[in-house]
């Protein structure tokens, strides 16, 4: 089976001040460490990398793979949808945010391999350690079960042609989710989780990239 995989690094930096996916950690592009990752997985024959469109042919890519560089949208879910459509002849997509630089590869072959089993998706998620509540105007409403509850990250794995055809969906829906599983499990498709890692964060804030420093370059943040 054929997988493709869409690294999305189309963010404007909006929250941070600055293109977050090519800030330099320890000497390379955020984006590159995912790259890096991705290269190493002998299950993955090719790559998307969604870029800001005023950044496709600035950008220098270093990969043992095929790189295809493709326009980002203004969200998320369009940066995805424009990816999907120059994949050909792939079976399985995984969908991963440049913003988790320390995601491991055996994330991304968990989740293939729970979608060559027969599940629609596979996504990496970690079980929720803290008690969690529901606030409503500043008022505790609820407090939720913890052991149902899971922490969702990327990489997330699909089949192609599902996947495809949800984002179509979406888009002649007005659909818009904060993850693609959210699509998937919209239109009744069955999704799975693999493990992920509290080091698979997602970098959003100043403080995150202290702490992804610190990581990188093996030193204690605390």
């Amino acid at each position: 089976m054929k997988v493709t995989a869409v690294l999305l690094a189309a963010g404007k930096g909006r929250r941070l001040g600055e293109k977050k996916q090519f800030i330099k950690l320890k000497g390379e592009p955020l984006f590159q460490y995912s790259l890096n990752t991705i290269n190493k997985i002998d299950l993955i024959s090719e790559i998307i990398l969604v870029l800001p469109e005023e950044d496709l042919d600035r950008i220098k890519v270093f990969s043992f793979k095929n790189v295809i560089k493709v326009s980002g949208g203004k969200e998320r879910q369009e940066s995805v949808y424009n990816a999907l459509k120059y994949i050909d002849g792939s079976d399985i997509v995984v969908i991963h945010d440049s913003a988790r630089p320390f995601a491991v590869e055996k994330m991304f072959i968990e989740g293939i391999n729970n979608v060559k089993s027969g599940w629609d998706g596979s996504i990496t998620a970690i079980k929720a350690r803290d008690t969690i509540k529901r606030v409503k105007e500043g008022k505790v409403i609820q407090t939720l079960n913890r052991e149902e509850l899971y922490i969702i990250q990327t990489p997330q794995t699909f089949l192609f042609n599902k996947l495809l055809y949800v984002h179509e969906k979406a888009v002649k829906d007005n659909i818009v989710g904060t993850d693609d599983a959210f699509l998937m499990e919209k239109y009744g498709y069955n999704i799975t989780v693999n493990e992920g890692s509290v080091l698979n964060f997602k970098i959003t804030t100043k403080e995150d990239m202290i702490l992804a420093n610190c990581i990188a370059k093996g030193r204690s943040p605390f």
